[in-house]
């Protein structure tokens, strides 16, 4: 053998040897345990095995130890435990020496106990060291009470205590009150409806998230004495409350922080946070049933983060003409506001986004994720000097104005990625800001890998701006255009001088003539293949002739809570959903739709029949699958009684699919031959069908339409 052979045997050698004293490095062993030099793992037992004096942290899951007591722990008493946590071992019966030997426990935790006797293991507690427990977690046990005295012997305990998934319909919080000092209570995933917070005068932190309360606990002991009067930290998200107001939150005039996502509010009426003067965190984020809010909802002197995300709110103007807001004023009394998320809103109204930001000049942290933003104003970054973190995200965004960027010395966080951003060039972003920004996100755009590119590719190979493009580069950074460079990574690219000099003549006079030919087969090939975009413009000129001769409306859209019902069938799901919903609503309207906007709990009829009498018009999307569902014919009946009542430009018509004769039955037949519609057709001539839809919907009901059959 070689010595270049004997010397990579060696090398490998080292390599095996080195990698299994690596993966092995904390690992001690100890039986049928996982130990690592502190933490031990323990399953598939009958018994509590020895274990190193080293171990602090236990573990004891999926064992079979149904009876817990001093004994049973004989072979690790000597062991200091800090931490010991049980998980379904079908534990019943925890006896009242069980941690005798454990002097310096300080987490203890039950979860998925179901067998578990809680008389058993209220004396339990006794062998606790009062001094030195600080967390006490009861999860997952299936219960849906607890003893009036279970926490009798931990009242010296300074202890912060978890109930979550459990099944407590009833938070009756005077069960906690021999607890010296509960510093913390956590009750979230249960089934709580009835709250009282009697007995958590000492709690700084509650967390009730998850349940099914539909109404603000009550706070106050009497006019002006709290019951919580230590609280700093409230969270009622994810429950089913529906209204806030100005009483909702007295006597908490230590709150700082407090939780309001996924709840059910329609409105959010003036000064509802005026009382909580220590305001400094407000999340109200998830409630896409949000209708209006007040010009001075969020009036707080000392709040400093806002969070609004995902509400699907429509910062418009038609939205600030009915009075739903007011851009002007809705941050206006929130003086030091710093950081502000406003994600998955609708937000395409430039002059209206000019200003609802007119007043936070303050603003550190600004979040607009997946807004429906297309174009950002000019100025609105300069009346943010302070302006350190930029999120945008997921937008509709393509191009900007160098000035955009300009003179902020204090961003370092800007993120771009995911719009319709087709270059990066010399005149995107000021120089002085590249230098000084941390984060720069550009991924998931769709590049153009031509020439206009090369300057920001020449940059990250000569600069280290690749490292403030975090670990998305190089992979997210994808070639969508010319085609053959179609999903090339940009890093891969590498056009050279030579490319990126003018055409040649000969080339250019080639593509000229090949795009002239093109353009003219184009137009002959529409002329046959577009006959309904034709019947559709028609439509569409039609309806704006009758607008022209006069016509007023005598009822307005404004008097009706949605500008449009949806009448589909659900086999349509998808293309009512992720079609027409997103472009009608794009355009401002409002539309309703049953699996989004119906009440909860009332039946499907009176659901139907009662949004139906809260929209300016009824959408009727027609297809086979529609006319072969016999509860899209009862709707029909509803929409042929509303017809007779408004006539019949109360109903916008679409053929999504062409319906066969075999489907084809009588009370649909009659109202095809008595209504004009607009047919659907993917591609080409989307456009117009879309521009006539949303006319005929802001059509005054006393305008016939016209009829082009």
């Amino acid at each position: 053998m070689s010595n270049l052979q004997l010397k990579l045997v060696y090398s490998l050698f080292c390599f095996i040897v080195g990698y299994i004293a690596f993966c092995c490095a904390n690992k001690i062993p100890c039986g049928k345990c996982k130990c690592t030099e502190v933490k031990a793992i323990c399953s598939g037992l009958n018994f509590i095995p020895e274990l190193p004096t080293t171990i602090n942290i236990l573990i004891l899951n999926n064992n079979i130890l149904t009876l817990i007591n001093r004994r049973s722990f004989r072979n690790i008493s000597s062991i200091n435990l800090t931490t010991l946590r049980f998980e379904n071992n079908s534990i019943e019966i925890i006896q009242a020496d069980a941690f005798h030997d454990f002097k310096y426990i300080s987490e203890l935790n039950i979860t998925g106990e179901r067998f578990l006797n809680k008389t058993s293991l209220k004396y339990s507690f006794l062998s606790l060291t009062i001094t030195t427990i600080q967390k006490l977690g009861l999860e997952n046990n299936n219960w849906n009470e607890l003893p009036n005295d279970m926490f009798k012997y931990l009242s010296g305990a300074n202890l912060t205590l978890s109930l979550r998934y459990n099944l407590f319909n009833t938070l009756n919080s005077s069960v906690f009150s021999p607890i010296c000092y509960l510093k913390q209570l956590q009750v979230t995933y249960n089934e709580i409806v009835n709250v009282d917070v009697i007995g958590l005068r000492t709690t700084e932190v509650l967390d009730l998230s998850n349940n099914n309360i539909y109404a603000i606990p009550n706070f106050c002991k009497n006019s002006d004495e709290s019951f919580v009067p230590h609280l700093k930290y409230l969270s009622l998200a994810y429950n089913a409350i529906r209204t806030i107001n100005k009483e909702s939150f007295k006597c908490l005039d230590n709150l700082k922080d407090l939780i309001m996502d996924g709840n059910r509010f329609r409105s959010l009426d003036n000064n509802i946070f005026a009382l909580l003067h220590n305001l400094r965190t407000l999340a109200m984020g998830v409630n896409q049933q949000l209708k209006k809010i007040a010009p001075f909802a969020f009036n707080s002197s000392s709040l400093q983060v806002l969070h609004l995300y995902s509400n699907h709110f429509q910062y418009s103007e038609s939205k600030f003409k009915k009075k739903r807001f007011n851009p002007q004023t809705i941050f206006q009394t929130i003086p030091n506001l710093t950081e502000l998320d406003l994600s998955q809103n609708y937000m395409n109204d430039y002059a209206i986004v000019q200003e609802l930001f007119s007043s936070t000049r303050n603003i550190q942290k600004l979040t607009l994720i997946s807004s429906d933003i297309s174009a950002i104003p000019e100025e609105i970054l300069q009346k943010m000097p302070n302006i350190k973190s930029l999120n945008l995200q997921g937008n509709e965004i393509e191009l900007w104005d160098k000035s955009l960027f300009e003179n902020l010395p204090s961003m370092r966080e800007l993120y771009l990625g995911g719009n319709n951003i087709h270059v990066i060039n010399e005149t995107s972003f000021p120089a002085n800001l590249l230098k000084s920004l941390e984060v720069l996100e550009l991924s998931g755009n769709q590049y153009r890998c031509t020439c206009e590119i090369k300057w920001f590719l020449d940059t990250i190979r000569s600069t280290n701006l690749s490292t403030k493009m975090q670990k998305k580069w190089p992979s997210r950074y994808i070639c969508y255009y010319p085609e053959h460079l179609r999903f090339t990574r940009l890093a891969d690219y590498f056009p050279t001088i030579a490319e990126c000099n003018s055409l040649n003549i000969v080339y250019l006079i080639i593509i000229t003539a090949c795009s002239s030919v093109l353009i003219l087969l184009f137009f002959v090939i529409m002329t046959f293949k577009c006959q309904i975009n034709f019947k559709n413009a028609l439509y569409l000129f039609r309806l704006k002739q009758r607008i022209k001769h006069g016509y007023f409306s005598l009822e307005s859209s404004d008097d009706f809570e949605y500008d449009a019902f949806v009448v589909y069938c659900d086999a349509d799901r998808l293309w009512v959903h992720g079609v027409l919903l997103k472009q009608l609503e794009h355009c401002n309207l409002n539309i309703c739709v049953h699996l989004r906007d119906f009440d909860a709990g009332d039946t499907i009829i009176n659901n139907i029949g009662n949004y139906m009498a809260k929209s300016w018009k009824i959408i009727v999307v027609l297809s086979n699958n529609f006319a072969k569902s016999e509860w899209c014919q009862w709707e029909i009946d509803l929409v042929q009684e509303r017809r007779r009542r408004q006539g019949k430009e109360v109903l916008i018509l679409v053929m999504y699919q062409q319906i066969d004769s075999k489907h084809m039955i009588t009370p649909l037949k009659a109202l095809l031959d008595t209504t004009p519609y607009l047919s659907y057709k993917e591609g080409f001539g989307e456009y117009l069908f879309w521009t006539a839809v949303v006319k005929d919907i802001n059509k005054p009901l006393n305008i016939p339409p016209t009829s082009i059959f």
